[in-house]
């Protein structure tokens, strides 16, 4: 049994990689910009609902692991407490702890992504436009982008890196071969 931490910026390839896992080893995904979304529709302001949901996502993960099951927590892994919480959770349950970090240096291409994907109320719709709930006024989002690249923390080994400038069929091999 295993708790993958997915790592990177929004629009990195987190959750597609989460989605590949959750088809290839039957795991479940626990997905921070779901449950976000759903406490900032539920009243919560923008500050107090970071914390709520990542509270609810370490308690889905605790009771999906109790019940046997793989899980992968997609969200960013900004701070340390993240990784501290996912370790303990998987610990408690006997679950190997894993990792995986999305990159992408190419930000033009990042923008594409988040221009295309399905937007959930979290989400910016582009690179220099924040989520609704974040205000309206346009950001240098290079420069912030690059801020949150140096801010990822990872684990201090066995963890994977993953090149998601190219393409998706070259990056799932060294996910299987990570996970196996």
């Amino acid at each position: 049994m295993f708790l993958l931490q997915m790592s990177g910026v929004p629009g990195a390839g987190k959750s597609t990689v989460a989605a590949y896992v959750v088809e290839k080893y039957g795991a479940v995904a626990v997905d921070y910009d779901v449950i976000k979304s759903a406490v900032l529709d539920a009243g919560f302001d923008l500050g107090p609902s970071t914390k709520a949901a990542y509270e609810v996502m370490y308690a889905m993960a605790g009771h999906l692991l109790a019940q046997g099951r793989d899980v992968v927590m997609d969200s960013p892994c900004f701070w340390q407490r993240i990784l501290d919480e996912g370790t303990a959770i998987a610990a408690e349950h006997g679950a190997v702890y894993r990792y995986i970090e999305c990159q992408v240096d190419d930000l033009q291409q990042l923008d594409e992504r988040l221009r295309q994907r399905p937007r959930l109320r979290t989400h910016r719709p582009s690179l220099n436009d924040p989520p609704a709930d974040a205000g309206t006024e346009p950001i240098d989002g290079e420069t912030e982008f690059r801020k949150w690249m140096e801010k990822v923390h990872r684990p201090a080994d066995n963890y994977l890196q993953l090149n998601m400038d190219r393409p998706l069929a070259d990056v799932l091999p060294e996910v299987e071969k990570y996970l196996n």
